[in-house]
């Protein structure tokens, strides 16, 4: 029989935040940054631009931060994991153009941040998509827009507490449904999954 080797072993674990992604290391080196975390945990982390290769596995799992999506990238033996919250500017913008992917070809992934123009005082996050169409790689467009939400639904505001909120569940179900029909799969094998792996569609 063929020897296969350790599951993970060739798999490198991303997460994004600040415009970019993210790669914890358990020590320094000469390309991590050290951080305090919230909970006063150092942690040492490598910075990247984008990451590309061929989608191959869209993921729901539940860990500390809630409930995420996990996103697999192959590029060759590689395997990338991308981690992004479940609601979320990153997820969305990222599912909103998944219609859009073509499954057979390289994928550009590129998160970004950027302070917003009418209020300096937030952040506008997102992820933009790359494909190459024989010319070099191109922007993807999304499938669902303000202008053409193709049964998007929007966000609502909701009391919670007597505070008001904007709720986005219903959007985030409905571009739930977008990853499983894009990977094919009917129903999602959720939550459980052994730290390390993850939980397929």
């Amino acid at each position: 029989m063929a020897l296969n080797k350790f599951e993970g072993a060739n798999t490198i674990y991303l997460s994004v935040a600040d415009g970019n992604l993210v790669r914890s290391h358990k020590a320094a080196n000469a390309n991590t940054v050290e951080r305090i975390t919230k909970t006063g945990k150092q942690v040492f982390e490598e910075k990247f631009k984008d990451l590309t290769g061929i989608i191959t596995g869209i993921a729901t799992k539940e860990n500390d931060y809630g409930k995420q999506y996990q996103i697999t990238f192959t590029d060759g033996e590689e395997k990338y994991i991308v981690n992004m919250p479940y609601s979320s500017r990153y997820s969305a913008s990222f599912l909103k153009a998944l219609p859009n992917v073509d499954k057979d070809k390289l994928v550009k992934f590129m998160p970004w941040s950027m302070t917003d123009k009418q209020d300096a005082t937030k952040k506008i996050t997102g992820v933009t998509l790359y494909q190459n169409d024989g010319d070099g790689f191109v922007k993807i467009l999304p499938a669902f827009t303000k202008e053409d939400p193709n049964g998007l639904p929007q966000m609502k505001k909701i009391k919670v507490k007597g505070k008001e909120t904007w709720d986005d569940s219903e959007m985030s179900e409905f571009l739930e449904n977008v990853a499983k029909e894009w990977t094919g799969k009917q129903s999602v094998v959720d939550n459980e999954a052994p730290a390390g792996e993850e939980a397929p569609f």
